[in-house]
């Protein structure tokens, strides 16, 4: 298990598209918006709780792209047979899936340190170490949302179709679920939709972690209800539609 781990691990690694929009892509974005807009969002000087909220939102926006492109990779590899070769090795299907939901986690982490070191040491956010230790520990627990929505999505679509799905899916959740602007300027439906979205949610369980609280048990019930749905979904997707057949 630990040789096929370490092999998935790298494959993702090497991917210049993964690279940037789940690591670089998120600090930039930190930055960017901080920057520019972190100065008006307050007028009484409130811009470091901007850039704690928005280093947030972009933790989360990351990790989230993150879980679901090392996951959903499982509808390429299916429809390029690689999945299949592995029955002939000495690899239990079990085993292999659990591999990628391992790497689905791991790879969540370079995302989030990385959105966490640029709102430090760029944009000055200041936290008590904990309370940095918590927010890196609370997201990457979270993603396991999102892990189990990219294994589902994975299983259930053509290679075709995923790159799409992974593309709208991520726009959708950041948008509507208020990563790339403050779900308070928004309509009053949109911020009732926003409050439907795991994203929203997941996000949370950091802004509680930056004002200097738990995460909440709202967030915390929401996102294991979230993740026992995708997680089922993904089971039910599987037993009818098996990872090693070839997608046709």
């Amino acid at each position: 298990m630990t040789d096929l781990l370490l092999f998935q691990l790298r494959r993702v690694g090497r991917n210049r598209q993964y690279v940037f929009f789940t690591i670089v892509l998120p600090a930039l974005f930190t930055i960017l918006f901080t920057q520019v807009f972190g100065a008006q969002a307050t007028a009484d000087g409130g811009q470091a709780d901007y850039g704690q909220l928005y280093m947030v939102s972009m933790m989360a926006y990351g990790a989230i792209g993150a879980a679901l492109g090392a996951t959903i990779r499982l509808a390429f590899d299916r429809s390029t047979g690689w999945l299949r070769q592995l029955r002939v090795l000495p690899v239990p299907p079990g085993t292999a899936l659990a591999v990628d939901v391992v790497v689905g986690a791991l790879l969540v982490l370079p995302s989030l340190v990385v959105v966490a070191l640029v709102g430090r040491f760029v944009n000055g956010v200041e936290l008590p170490l904990g309370s940095w230790l918590a927010l890196v520990g609370v997201l990457w627990a979270g993603s396991v949302v999102f892990v189990a929505l990219g294994i589902g999505l994975g299983v259930a679509l053509d290679s075709q179709a995923a790159g799409a799905a992974i593309g709208i899916l991520g726009t959708a959740l950041a948008a509507l679920g208020g990563l790339w602007w403050p779900v308070e300027i928004l309509p009053g439906g949109l911020v009732a939709l926003a409050h439907a979205m795991p994203s929203y949610w997941y996000a949370q369980l950091g802004r509680d972690v930056v004002g200097g609280s738990a995460p909440s048990a709202q967030a915390v019930l929401v996102l294991v209800a979230f993740a026992a749905v995708f997680s089922a979904a993904a089971v039910g997707v599987a037993r009818r539609r098996p990872l090693h057949a070839v997608a046709g």
